[in-house]
């Protein structure tokens, strides 16, 4: 067969040249298609680390029929007395003991007030010595006008015994009471007893009675 001139003779390595360009063009186009778009990047899913809740739960292994060495040290055996045979001896006795009765009686109760007595009546115009000066339970009763001494010098304290003219008054505190005692001289005259609440309201109570006395012209009675 004739050959035209200008064409090229046909070669049997084209056909290798035509596929190492095409395999180069690959390997090319290969990382250009790995590279993902901004799009896909965007809707990839993130990476989270799962909850704690969500984890299955975690089954321990069945435990071994044989405890361990160190768990469950092995029982002792009893140890017995050297003088096992031997019998013990009986405790000691208690000593006897006596147990006293608590007193039957008023306990705590304050003592008696002591007990005076009226002294004999005395000549009309004679004065009490020492003057009679009784509890605020042992007044004496009677009549006002029935004959009596009159009260004499009294023990300092809160006592005062008081004259005006031929008239008397006696005052003195016991306790929380304040014991009054006026009349004419010669006669037995008024009792009066009046009881407070404290000990400060008595002694008060008495200052002031003495200063009434005074301002209504009563002096201390003096031998």
């Amino acid at each position: 067969m004739a050959r035209r001139k200008g064409t090229p003779e046909p070669t049997s390595e084209e056909p290798e040249d035509k596929d190492e360009k095409k395999e180069a063009k690959a390997e090319d186009a290969k990382p250009e298609a790995e590279k993902p778009s901004p799009d896909e990047v965007a809707t990839q899913p993130i990476n989270v680390k799962p909850d704690p809740k969500d984890l299955p739960a975690i089954v321990p292994p069945p435990p071994k029929t044989e405890p361990w060495p160190d768990a469950t040290p092995a029982p002792m055996k009893p140890v017995e007395a050297a003088n096992a045979d031997t019998a013990e001896e009986p405790p000691a006795p208690r000593r006897a003991t006596e147990t006293l009765a608590m007193p039957i009686g008023d306990v705590g109760k304050p003592p008696e007030m002591p007990r005076t007595s009226a002294p004999p009546p005395l000549a009309l115009g004679e004065v009490e010595n020492p003057t009679h000066m009784p509890g605020p339970k042992e007044v004496p009763a009677g009549n006002p006008d029935d004959p009596a001494p009159a009260p004499g010098l009294v023990p300092p304290g809160d006592s005062r015994s008081l004259r005006r003219g031929d008239e008397f008054a006696l005052i003195y505190r016991v306790g929380t009471c304040v014991v009054i005692r006026t009349g004419t001289v010669g006669t037995r005259g008024q009792w009066r007893v009046v009881e407070y609440p404290t000990y400060a309201f008595a002694s008060n109570s008495y200052a002031k009675e003495c200063s009434r006395l005074v301002s209504e012209g009563f002096s201390d009675y003096r031998e």
